[in-house]
């Protein structure tokens, strides 16, 4: 599926620390578990096996992995668990990835993927400075989170959305997400105002185009049909969606295009998340990242209460022994293992964009 294989190839390979061999672990088999039952799982040691995995593979620039883009990813998994700059066991560790993305950032234009992963890169990247300044405000993380949103207002194209290059060009649904969570992130801690509000309902005029009638969504606007778009492998693209209309403040299940999309992801998410049909694995974690955020941010509780109990059992069934993630889509074990740890994170409430 091309849908996000500009994602995959853009971030790039994370690196792992010189000398260090990270050997893949089958997979253990996923015990069935009954939507609604409760999780009988210690998510809290999974977790701390995980980030102290993760900030192993932090090189002495303080990046984690190769790149703005999957470090900013691994920086909010720390924050996540309560490990700023300033507090928490990795405290070192998360301040030194908040400089390393600070001091990657473009000083003329604001772009902060000057190394890999284009307009993906900054979205995430956009998104991390917010959170971390929801976390503990400091003039220099708001100066950099100012001209990384002047330079998303600049490449929104014509159409409402963006796509790789930070320029107003073409647009896709993928990247356009990234830009939309960056933009509210920004606007929850003050910073975007009505400039933010304006720009992102362009942005869901735009989504609502990709919309199909199913409830999936279009790669593009301009495509048609369902290639790509049905069943388990429509569910990065509809997840993206969905979470694109709830990060803007359309939580109506009534709405013409959530409500649809909100039952597309619940018939079909099970198996994206399991993997139990063809073209399901290659965006995986892409695809759960944003399904756990839409099913978080639902309406109705029981979302949130059916997903977590049977995502849980998939997502420590993958963790390798060494305590990283290491099966999932090209970036590598420090992409998958941040998309892992803000999943399992996510009820803690610690990142603004998280909080119901």
């Amino acid at each position: 599926m091309k849908v996000f294989n500009k994602l995959v190839m853009a971030l790039v390979v994370c690196v792992v620390p010189a000398g260090s061999v990270v050997a893949a672990e089958p997979v253990a088999p996923v015990a069935p578990v009954a939507p609604g039952a409760p999780v009988a799982i210690d998510t809290q040691a999974v977790v701390d096996r995980g980030l102290a995995a993760l900030v192993k593979l932090q090189q002495p620039d303080g990046l984690i992995g190769e790149g703005t883009g999957i470090s900013a990813l691994a920086g909010m998994a720390l924050l996540a668990g309560g490990h700023t700059p300033t507090r928490g066991l990795y405290h070192e560790a998360s301040g030194k990835c908040l400089r390393a993305v600070l001091t990657r950032q473009d000083h003329f234009s604001g772009y902060l993927a000057t190394d890999y992963g284009n307009m993906y890169a900054h979205g995430f990247s956009t998104l991390y400075l917010a959170e971390s300044y929801g976390m503990a405000p400091d003039q220099p993380v708001r100066s950099a989170l100012e001209a990384a949103v002047d330079l998303i207002y600049r490449a929104q194209n014509s159409e409402g959305g963006w796509r790789y290059s930070p320029t107003p060009t073409d647009a896709d649904i993928s990247v356009t997400i990234c830009q939309v969570m960056a933009l509210r992130a920004a606007n929850n801690v003050g910073i975007g105002g009505q400039q933010s509000q304006d720009c992102i309902a362009r942005a869901i005029a735009y989504v609502r185009r990709c919309a199909n009638g199913d409830g999936s969504f279009a790669y593009v606007a301009s495509s048609s049909g369902n290639s790509g778009n049905s069943g388990a492998e429509g569910v990065p693209r509809t997840a993206a969606g969905a979470m694109s209309l709830i990060g803007a403040g359309i939580t109506d299940l009534a709405d013409p295009t959530l409500g649809p999309s909100m039952r597309f992801l619940r018939k079909h998410y099970p198996s994206h998340l399991k993997g139990s049909e063809k073209g399901t694995e290659s965006y995986f974690w892409y695809g759960q990242y944003y399904t756990a955020q839409a099913l978080f941010h639902s309406p109705d509780a029981a979302d949130w209460d059916e997903y977590w109990n049977l995502a849980v059992p998939v997502i420590t069934a993958r963790q390798d022994r060494n305590g990283l993630w290491l099966q999932g889509e090209g970036p590598g074990p420090a992409y998958n293992s941040a998309m892992a740890l803000i999943i399992l994170q996510i009820p803690n409430n610690y990142l603004p964009i998280f909080q119901r």
